[in-house]
């Protein structure tokens, strides 16, 4: 909220409205009768001002509004009157909308225009129905009659902001206006138990918080501006759709003894009818790995209540770089937070999975449509829960070829072990760990095993480098371990190196230091994102399955949106030592946006 507290029409706004109004006024002379009409009755006091800055018949009080576009209406008192110093006039309004905002001014002569209390234009709301009239409050000119204090009871409904998770009953909730400053004094507003309703889906439906002013001292009729705002750490206003249209849509009221209507917070009223599009993804890669699924033989269908159960539907695999996971979409319109029900087969053979308990009711999967409106995701799963911890954690579901690389400059310089004397073109170093494509599997190192398993001799790359190309089978971790020995002998000082499997079919690790095993790394994670111009780069610890998400809210409930052509398994940059971002990372740019953007890592569940 800005500037909430400040008139949005200046005078020479409003007088160069004037003509505008005329052109207004020509055009709609030479048109059809009008939709929209309504007979406005102006009263404005003009006591304060008699004798001062306002003295007749020599001087005029005029009403000047959006109904005539800021034109001039010359406003008339009756002698006779009870009280003489009474101006009022009628005009029909085919300006504003029926059921709309009129917004008004009074002015003495064509220059003195009045400053009501709370620093705006004076508001009403039109009647619904064409041709009716409507009587304005009689308010004192600059609102400088007599003060008096009335009392003035505000309501306002959270049930909306309460369902779409905007809101929690422990926040305090505000009327914040003119009559009080703004956010100097607010008037605090406690939830009425009474009027709490739930309907039968256990939603709650009206949640009013209420509050009654008694200490704002104004004239009769004085105008005052409002939201309702609550806070959650930070103040949050409302942003109603029939208040105030020139000034940021604030509520309005008159200082009178009154009952303002219950109305929903930002105008938004409780409905739990929600539309929401669903992708569902599976992860067949552990069905493929054991042979229960054949991508070229086999299909994977989902069977569900989105059809009442009548066949199952083929999901087809549209991500290029993980071809091991499945996607069908469907659009569900019904109660936020009903259930919908599904499940997954192999076919042929209508081999049905088995999820975990957790995961189903009535021993079908289940999805609860979210409370608002958007676009959804449901997985990636695997077929009966079954991950890669049911086998072994985190195995490669593919044969691959690794490249090991080590910098053997503290051996070389005796920082690490002066006795080893390795000599860079005359010394062998080897790997162990993985042998015959096993992990963690280590041969015996011993004096003659760089002849033994020569297949396991490093090759120097000149310098301080060496480095070899080994196979890891399918059904390994993906976590390897492994070290290094000098001619043949279980001489590397300080435990073992252990580094991920990031990219298949081929993946080259990190340069390893002898005797310096690298800490314990994270399956995935390390997201970090920075902004260039009008790109926003984005990096990460990448492997396979693991793809990146993005949102434009964090309120809950938070909506990702997928964006599977990111996962790990084609965004891996091999780069040397020292470059950025270094080696297994994965790397992606995204176009900034005007607007909030937020992502995350996900990988299958």
């Amino acid at each position: 909220m800005k500037n909430i507290m400040n008139p949005k029409l200046s005078n020479k706004i409003i007088q160069r409205g004037l003509c505008m109004g005329a052109l207004l006024l020509s055009a709609a002379s030479a048109s059809a009768a009008p939709a929209n009409s309504t007979w406005l009755t102006f009263q404005v006091d003009m006591t304060a001002q008699v004798g001062s800055s306002f003295n007749p018949p020599g001087d005029t009080v005029y009403a000047h509004g959006t109904f005539n576009g800021w034109g001039a209406l010359t406003l008339t008192n009756n002698t006779n009157a009870a009280n003489p110093n009474l101006y009022t006039g009628t005009i029909n309004d085919t300006t504003d909308a029926n059921g709309r905002v009129v917004d008004y001014k009074f002015v003495i002569d064509s220059g003195n225009w009045e400053s009501p209390s709370d620093g705006n234009n004076r508001c009403a709301t039109l009647p619904v129905t064409s041709g009716a009239s409507l009587l304005l409050p009689a308010a004192f000119f600059d609102d400088a009659g007599p003060v008096e204090s009335n009392s003035i009871s505000f309501q306002v409904d959270m049930a909306e902001q309460l369902h779409l998770g905007n809101f929690n009953t422990s926040y305090p909730v505000y009327a914040f206006g003119s009559f009080g400053g703004w956010a100097t004094t607010p008037l605090p507003l406690t939830n009425n138990p009474a009027l709490n309703v739930t309907n039968a889906q256990g939603y709650i439906t009206s949640y009013p918080y209420q509050g009654t002013l008694t200490t704002w001292a104004a004239s009769s009729n004085a105008a005052a501006e409002f939201k309702y705002v609550y806070n959650n750490g930070s103040t949050v206003y409302e942003s109603p759709t029939t208040g105030d249209p020139d000034n940021y849509n604030n509520r309005f009221f008159v200082n009178t003894a009154q009952a303002l209507p219950l109305v929903n917070f930002s105008d938004a009223p409780f409905s739990d009818t929600v539309t929401n599009t669903v992708t569902f993804i599976i992860d067949m890669s552990i069905q493929t790995y054991t042979g229960n699924f054949i991508p070229v033989a086999d299909t994977i269908q989902i069977f569900g209540d989105y059809n009442d159960w009548n066949g199952g539907t083929v999901m087809v695999n549209t991500n290029l770089s993980n071809t091991n996971l499945y996607y069908f979409t469907w659009t569900y319109t019904g109660g936020a937070g009903s259930y919908v029900y599904f499940k997954y087969q192999i076919n042929p053979g209508s081999d049905w999975e088995n999820p975990a308990a957790s995961n189903t009711l009535g021993g079908n999967r289940w999805y609860a449509l979210a409370s608002k409106s958007g676009n959804f995701t449901d997985g990636p799963v695997y077929f009966s829960d079954l991950g890669p911890s049911s086998l072994v954690d985190d195995i490669n579901v593919t044969n691959c070829m690794v490249t090991f690389t080590v910098d053997m400059t503290p051996v070389i310089n005796g920082q690490v072990d002066a006795d080893l004397n390795f000599t860079p073109g005359f010394d062998t170093v080897s790997i162990n760990g993985v042998w015959n494509g096993l992990n963690p599997s280590f041969w015996t190192w011993g004096e003659s095993a760089a002849e033994d398993y020569p297949q396991y001799v490093m090759t120097w790359n000149g310098g301080t480098l060496w480095s070899i190309t080994l196979p890891i089978n399918q059904g390994q971790p993906l976590n390897l371990s492994y070290d290094y020995g000098i001619d043949g002998e279980a001489n590397e000082p300080n435990g073992n190196h252990s580094h991920y499997v990031r990219s298949l079919p081929n993946y080259s690790m990190p340069t390893d230091v002898f005797g310096s095993p690298a800490p314990g790394e994270s399956s995935f994670g390390n997201l970090t994102v920075s902004k260039t111009n009008n790109q926003v780069s984005l990096s990460w610890l990448g492997r396979t399955g693991v793809s990146l998400q993005s949102t434009t809210s964090l309120a809950p409930p938070i909506v990702w949106t997928p964006m599977p052509l990111t996962d790990g398994t084609n965004l891996i940059v091999n780069q040397g030592p020292g470059t950025t971002p270094p080696v297994g990372y994965a790397t992606t740019n995204y176009p900034s946006g005007s607007g909030n953007l937020f992502f995350e890592l996900i990988g299958p569940q």
